[in-house]
This record gives C-alpha cells, structure tokens and sequence, in this order.
C-alpha cells in the first residue's frame, strides 16, 4: 500500500456525441443526427438509438476508522483517488455488483452496503462521453488479509477522512459523495474516530 498520494492528472473533456458516432450503426451511412446529444438517428434507414445513463457504484469501505482508497490505473484520471466500484453489468443488482467490483479491485470483503448518495457523472473512455448515475454506499471491511490492487487499480492507499483531499478524486460524482459522505459521518464517529495527534 502507498502512503502517498496521487498527482493530480488532467481528465478529459467530454467530446461531442456526433464526433463519436459518425456512421449508423444499423446501415453504416455517414452523418447520422445527433438530437440534443441523447439519441441517435439515421435518417436512411431510420434507426434510432436512445443514449440513456449507465448505472455505476461506488463504496466508501472502512477498515479501523480508515477508508481504503484506490489509486487509478488507467484514465480517465489515471494516477488520481477513487473508491472501488465500476458499472453494473446486465442482470445484476446495484449491490452485487458493487461487491463484485471490491472484490475484483481489492479482494477483499465488505460488510453490509448502506446507500449513502447519488450524483451524475461523465465518463469518457477510449473518445466516447457516457453519462452515468453513480450510487455510492458506505460499508466496512473487517479484514484487509488479502488486498491486493487489481483490474483499474494501480494501487491502494488508507487515510483518515479528515485527510482526504476531495480534488485528489478523479470525478466530480466522488467529490460530491465524498461531501455527502463527511456530513453521513457526525451522527456515526463510532465508524471513524478522529485521528490522533
């Protein structure tokens, strides 16, 4: 595990839908319309396609008073703070995913997920802008034996709370959850004491 935290590294810009799909998906013809960037139509073969949110979550996982940070690996915000958590696949619940991407992040296990936030965020990867709604719980893990970085985690890193920096967050949704996350923490000190001088 890293005691040092990320630099800051630059995220990009979401590019314009009508950059990224520049042929019907369905015919192949070139200049589809773009409406108000969420949907897609051909106006050959009358394809339409709705660009609706992805559903994504998030864990702020605790270990004696401590989160249990990642580090990204790759971009968007390559070097920057995350918690684990990634998409949520096709027939899986909000929360099973969740604790499939723990486990396949950190290898870990987490105790009971309580729903903390909710924010919107823009993902782009490989040149492609997705909107997702990411859900963010907080849970404990009770043992950290087995952590090990994996999959889009070049590293891990356990603060304090009260020492997180929230820019060092790769993406605004966090940032917010992680605002959401300090006020959640007054009436539950228990779960994370003040750190000692």
């Amino acid at each position: 595990m890293s005691s040092l935290r990320p630099s800051a590294a630059p995220i990009p810009e979401p590019s314009k839908l009508a950059e990224s799909f520049r042929y019907c998906p369905r015919c192949g013809r070139s200049h589809p319309d773009i409406r108000n960037e969420r949907s897609l139509r051909c106006p050959h073969c009358g394809f339409l396609f709705f660009f609706n949110n992805a559903a994504a979550s998030g864990a702020f996982v605790f270990h004696d008073g401590r989160l249990v940070l990642c580090v990204r690996a790759k971009n968007p915000g390559k070097g920057m703070l995350d918690v684990p958590g990634g998409f949520v696949e096709f027939d899986e619940t909000v929360e099973d995913g969740l604790r499939r991407e723990i486990h396949e992040e950190l290898n870990i296990q987490v105790s009971a997920l309580h729903y903390l936030t909710n924010a919107p965020n823009d993902y782009v990867y490989a040149g492609v802008p997705y909107q997702t709604t990411d859900l963010f719980f907080v849970c404990e893990a009770d043992s950290l034996a087995g952590l090990k970085a994996a999959d889009d985690v070049a590293d891990t890193v356990l603060m304090h709370p009260a020492e997180v920096d929230p820019s060092a967050f790769a993406f605004v949704s966090t940032r917010r959850a992680f605002g959401a996350l300090k006020d959640w923490l007054e009436p539950h000190r228990a779960l994370s004491p003040a750190p000692s001088a």
